[in-house]
């Protein structure tokens, strides 16, 4: 059987649109930040978009990287905080694959050393196909903590007003 030639160096170079070219993840973000906002209490909390108190986590004796998830929420008393991120795909994609590095072991032993927390302050909030394909769906409830979360159909305000506010309650509060 003849093998199937793929795609090498010069055939994605020629490519007129490359995977940097779509922004569309943008409104996914932006929509988050403004729908948290609106739904939560702003003298309890504050949402930062791009937060970057998590960029110097990952440290050894050349220096420092980290991460720069897509929004934080933090209880203004307390000073307990969760991060977000948040990911959007239509049919095909590799967007659920990139989030699950968040949820490994080694991710929630850092955090948990880092914060002390009882919980794991790290969530992915899946949009578009991601939160409505069984193919992403089925295998989220397998792959993350439920938790850790949130299948955000059709930018549902009402949906995510509840899993935000419980969040809050059960982590932050």
């Amino acid at each position: 059987m003849p093998r199937k030639e793929g795609m090498n160096s010069a055939k994605l170079s020629a490519r007129r649109r490359q995977p940097g070219h779509d922004m569309t993840f943008r409104f996914a973000e932006q929509n988050f930040i403004v729908v948290a906002e609106r739904v939560l209490d702003m003298k309890t909390y504050k949402v930062v978009d791009h937060p970057t108190d998590l960029s110097h986590i990952f440290k050894d004796e050349e220096g420092t990287l980290g991460v720069i998830p897509e929004a934080s929420i933090e209880n203004l008393r307390t000073g307990r905080k969760f991060y977000i991120e948040v990911k959007k795909q239509g049919p095909v994609g590799n967007a659920e694959e990139r989030a699950f590095k968040h949820h490994t072991t080694q991710f929630y032993k850092l955090l948990k050393k880092e914060f002390g927390y009882n919980f794991h302050p790290f969530v992915t909030v899946c949009c578009e196909n991601l939160a409505t394909d069984r193919r992403y769906t089925l295998k989220a409830k397998y792959l993350f903590e439920p938790d850790n979360y949130f299948l955000w159909k059709d930018y549902d305000e009402g949906l995510l007003k509840r899993y935000l506010r419980a969040r809050c309650t059960d982590w932050l509060d």
